[in-house]
């Protein structure tokens, strides 16, 4: 009985311990508050070309559409969105006809959107944007598509920029990249949505939610303003909406309209908030 009451007696010990470090780490953080408009970037499509479509899809919530169960399995949930996915629109009641040729699709809010997150490294302050685009129509083809930019700041100067390009990540410096009013110009590749540091021609989203076609095609949102909207789920952010993390813990990125992925429920991936990346950035690749 004695040993008994020593091992619980440790295993209390160790569960102080442990939320007395999550706290000591919480108190430590050396941002009180966190700004998430601070490195939010410009982005730039690419346009299209000969024999080539524009991009169609741009960075939106993941929740835009849920009223419309479009794949018919009685659930609202993101595994709607290639099918509620109204393309070349964006706004904020976008109707049409869906991505895979559904009708009468929306009102939908198709609103430039980030999901963004905050880290500290021993050496760095980590600022995450995470896009979500309803599709990757490049040569992988599959629903969902999620893609981010992380900002490593040391002090109060970012130093590395690094971007999701291809399924890697690619560390960059401040320098290399064209600058809007202070903030990072990043350029979007057609389809599969890899960052690189060269703008494209095509449309344009600005930091303060400017948007202009330019040589791409944008049936809904050319000339508007409509400022990003940022969700996370840290509560010392500012300027940011509240992101319940338990609302998509999966996403699916098999869709029965593309053969080649599979089915509406096969090639799962987790969420952002489920990755590692989220919680431990590093500067080296994972």
């Amino acid at each position: 009985m004695e040993l008994l009451n020593k091992k619980f007696g440790l295993i209390y010990l160790l569960i102080v311990c442990t939320f007395s470090v999550v706290n000591a780490q919480e108190k430590e953080r050396r941002n009180e508050f966190v700004d998430a408009n601070k490195y939010l970037s410009t982005l730039t499509f690419q346009e299209g070309g000969f024999m080539k479509t524009s991009e169609k899809n741009f960075p939106i919530p993941i929740d835009f559409n849920t009223h419309q169960d479009a794949n018919g399995d009685k659930k609202f949930d993101p595994e709607d969105n290639l099918e509620n996915m109204v393309t070349y629109a964006i706004g904020k009641e976008i109707k049409g006809i869906g991505r895979t040729g559904l009708e009468d699709r929306g009102p939908n809010n198709q609103v430039p959107t980030v999901y963004f997150n905050y880290a500290e490294t021993y050496s760095h302050n980590v600022y995450q944007y995470w896009y979500y685009y309803g599709e990757n129509s490049h040569i992988e083809n599959h629903e969902h598509d999620w893609e981010s930019i992380f900002i490593y700041e040391r002090d109060t100067v970012p130093v590395i920029v690094q971007i999701t390009s291809f399924g890697k990540l690619h560390n960059h410096g401040w320098k290399e990249f064209q600058l809007d009013d202070g903030h990072l110009v990043l350029g979007v590749r057609r389809g599969d949505h890899s960052f690189s540091t060269k703008a494209k021609n095509g449309v344009v989203i600005r930091y303060n939610g400017e948007i202009h076609a330019q040589e791409g095609l944008l049936y809904e949102g050319n000339g508007q303003i409509i400022p990003w909207t940022l969700y996370s789920s840290k509560d010392y952010t500012k300027n940011t909406k509240t992101l319940d993390e338990t609302y998509a813990t999966k996403f699916y990125y098999g869709d029965v309209a593309y053969p080649r992925s599979g089915t509406e429920m096969d090639l799962v991936r987790k969420a952002p908030w489920r990755r590692r990346r989220w919680r431990r950035p590093r500067k080296k690749d994972q």
